[in-house]
């Protein structure tokens, strides 16, 4: 019986293994873009606190954001200028879902 064996590439090197199906249809992991500011669960938009066209330092409140019954401050991680709101105040959110997108 020949199976073919995957390369997996760790710190210490690279070894040969067998994936399954899960695996393999995973999605690869891809870096997090600091222009965009995403919903880390689901939740509404109490109130946002920028608008479009504003500079924003890093630290200052972009938006109030209620998630399981708690009011989140979400705060710019950088110096910029919003560029967009993606979602409606009130309107219910999914996780991973635009907030913000910074230019």
């Amino acid at each position: 019986m020949s199976e073919k064996l995957e390369t997996l590439r760790l710190y210490s090197g690279d070894y040969k293994t067998n994936f399954n199906r899960y695996h393999l249809g995973r999605k690869a992991w891809e870096p997090v873009n600091p222009k965009l500011i995403l919903s880390f669960m689901p939740g509404n938009v109490v109130e946002y606190k920028v608008r479009v066209g504003d500079k924003v330092k890093r630290g200052d409140t972009l938006l109030l954001f209620k998630a399981m019954k708690m009011n989140n401050i979400i705060k710019s991680p950088m110096d910029a200028t919003v560029k967009a709101l993606g979602a409606e105040v009130g309107a219910n959110i999914p996780k991973n879902a635009l907030l913000i997108e910074f230019e």
